[in-house]
């Protein structure tokens, strides 16, 4: 159980007795089939166990809604009264209710000041939009890469060891999807042209845009050459990937860090866990999210307290740490909590890959809306799979890309 000691505003207050806080999950899209246990997992015990210590008077009524579903449910349950009082969701989801006027801005509360003031600036930038903040972050999750110890018993470095080990007669899996193949573009050294298709926030400087054709015609290439591979399967999402790691049909995967609780229980001790390789082009381009609390708009003044109450308690320091070690899947955004990647392996490669990422593919800090995410991500995909299959050639689908980068803009 864990203390008061360390903890900020979180001392009990003398709520109305019987008050009910009303928490709505917000599961990720392509990732709903994990829904399943999306309110049991261990990343959910401590924040629960601790809140009702403190408020013992105050129910906790917490339920999941698809991502897809979340609009048309907020309207649904606004208009009647039903709340929620705190949403849990990715900060472009926040942004994009934010912007349709589905959610309430961070309450402007000392506070909720302290608390977003131990958020490290990255985090907060996400969901920063003007003179508001559409949420408090929670945590982040990363990709990284899975792998079977019984057939792989040292992970690939770099992309080159990972096609070595896939001539060699181990199974290779990729999925055409933000977390299984973005990450690729950095390796070939496509990262900074990838940046302003998935932003829109193109540069103007000479030669850019012909630097950035090249670029992206020589991912484009090496994803084609891999994806003749015959050790190499191309899945559709994570879902295939994950199911293929544990029946043993691939023995290599790219995977997210929300998955490896899933893959850590069926697996057991045959499931490795390390960060993404590197490649001739550098460091690979790793996908994150940031999940972040944010509120209502029918909340009582006593149900708005309650919630303030919940989330300011989630970034305390020792809360965070507790995440971490506890769960073995999620980063902290607490800036005083340091990753301690000598206690454990799987933490030490999700340290990995944060540093990977803040190197790789920093600008994608900056606020965005899941629109804009979305028509992207659906854009470029078919882009990809196009030139896998061989409908378009590498050349042909770089310039695509570039003809995308201007759309969203």
């Amino acid at each position: 159980m864990l203390g008061l000691a360390g903890l900020q505003g979180c001392a009990p207050l003398p709520w109305i007795q019987g008050e009910t806080l009303y928490v709505m999950v917000v599961t990720q899209r392509r990732l709903d089939w994990l829904r399943r246990d999306a309110l049991e997992k261990r990343l959910w015990d401590p924040l629960i166990e601790e809140y009702r210590r403190l408020h013992p008077s105050v129910r906790l009524s917490l339920y999941s809604v698809n991502e897809d579903e979340v609009e048309e449910e907020l309207r649904r349950r606004t208009t009647r009264g039903l709340g929620p009082d705190l949403i849990l969701l990715r900060a472009p989801m926040a942004n994009t209710l934010l912007k349709n006027g589905l959610i309430a801005p961070l309450p402007d509360i000392p506070s909720m000041r302290r608390s977003i003031a131990q958020v490290a600036p990255r985090y907060l930038e996400r969901v920063r939009i003007g003179s508001v903040m559409a949420g408090l972050p929670l945590h982040e999750m990363v990709s990284l890469a899975c792998y079977n110890r019984k057939r792989v018993t040292d992970p690939p470095r770099t992309t080159d060891d990972l096609l070595a080990m896939a001539a060699s007669g181990r199974t290779v899996g990729l999925s055409i999807d933000p977390y299984g193949i973005w990450w690729t573009a950095g390796t070939q050294g496509a990262a900074q042209a990838v940046i302003p298709i998935i932003t829109g926030r193109v540069s103007t400087s000479p030669g850019e845009a012909q630097r950035s054709e090249a670029q992206l015609a020589g991912w484009l290439s090496w994803l084609r050459q891999i994806g003749e591979q015959s050790r190499v399967d191309i899945a559709t999402g994570p879902e295939e990937l994950t199911n293929a790691l544990i029946t043993s049909r691939l023995d290599w995967i790219p995977c997210f860090s929300l998955t490896l609780d899933t893959l850590q229980q069926a697996m057991g001790d045959r499931l490795g866990v390390s960060a993404l390789p590197s490649g001739p082009g550098g460091m690979p381009s790793p996908f994150n999210t940031v999940q972040v609390w944010a509120f209502g708009l029918d909340s009582s003044p006593g149900q708005r307290q309650n919630a303030a109450d919940l989330a300011e308690l989630s970034v305390d320091p020792l809360m965070q740490r507790r995440y971490v070690l506890e769960s073995q899947e999620v980063l902290a955004v607490n800036r005083m909590v340091q990753t301690p990647v000598a206690s454990s392996g799987v933490l030490a490669a999700l340290a990995e890959s944060e540093h990977q990422f803040e190197l790789g593919f920093p600008v994608l800090s900056l606020p965005s809306t899941l629109e804009h995410l979305r028509q992207v991500s659906r854009r470029m995909e078919a882009v990809i799979q196009q030139v896998i299959v061989g409908v378009l050639t590498p050349e042909e689908g770089a310039r695509e890309l570039m003809r995308l980068r201007e759309r969203v803009r």
